[in-house]
């Protein structure tokens, strides 16, 4: 009898526990770690040309062959008809770089003008000119950036006429403004010839017209013009 009660006893302890032991929490599950978000592709940069690239090729202005002048109509008062005043400097230097495609690379060309030494045939013209309408004291150079070349034909030809349009900035004193170049070449294999030009105004770059006793009246359009002789590096 007294066995029957401790077995008894053992079995009701032991329900007992099983039955707590359902009232327990699960454990939770481990919560699994988000997803690494993968960085987005780098963009990219757009392939810069290098402007020393030795595919370059290399036009260099030859200052003992070329000429830059300015033509400008006026009306003096011991002559019957208009003429043009004509004022002349051989102080024209620069180059103009092409790429293999044939494009300008504008970091590298340009024509630079020494505007102090235009010359015409009145020394009282150019002295007014260069105090006044173009202060070359302070601006003594006018430049051409170019920016592109339309109308050029590539590969190179190294013989004949070829016309093109050259674009850029033109730089007179401290006014910059887009100009086109009518440019006439007579190509060659290692050095060309040609003449280039344009027409500006007095308005347009800020110039302070001549007014000298003599002069009755000037136009006004600048009419520019370049004759160059360019040899190829490359």
């Amino acid at each position: 009898m007294r066995r029957f009660f401790v077995i008894a006893l053992v079995l009701a302890l032991t329900l007992g526990l099983v039955a707590c032991g359902g009232d327990e929490p699960a454990e939770p599950e481990p919560t699994a770690a988000p997803a690494a978000t993968e960085a987005p592709a780098a963009t990219a940069e757009p392939e810069q040309k290098d402007s020393a690239d030795p595919a370059n090729i290399v036009f260099t202005i030859d200052p003992a062959r070329s000429t830059a002048r300015y033509l400008i109509n006026e009306r003096l008062a011991n002559v019957a008809s208009p003429v043009d005043a004509i004022g002349e400097t051989m102080d024209v230097t620069g180059a103009i770089v092409l790429d293999a495609d044939g494009n300008v690379v504008s970091d590298q060309s340009q024509i630079v003008v020494g505007m102090d030494s235009l010359t015409s045939d009145s020394s009282r013209r150019d002295g007014y000119v260069r105090r006044n309408t173009l202060q070359t004291s302070q601006f003594p150079t006018a430049t051409f950036v170019v920016k592109s070349i339309q109308g050029l034909p590539w590969p190179l030809p190294t013989s004949g006429e070829v016309t093109v349009q050259m674009v850029g900035d033109f730089t007179v004193k401290d006014q910059t403004r887009e100009v086109t170049w009518e440019t006439v070449i007579q190509a060659g294999a290692s050095e060309s010839t040609g003449s280039a030009k344009t027409q500006i105004t007095f308005e347009q770059f800020a110039l302070e017209k001549p007014r000298v006793a003599i002069v009755l009246s000037v136009v006004d359009e600048i009419r520019l013009e370049i004759d160059f002789t360019v040899v190829r590096e490359k």
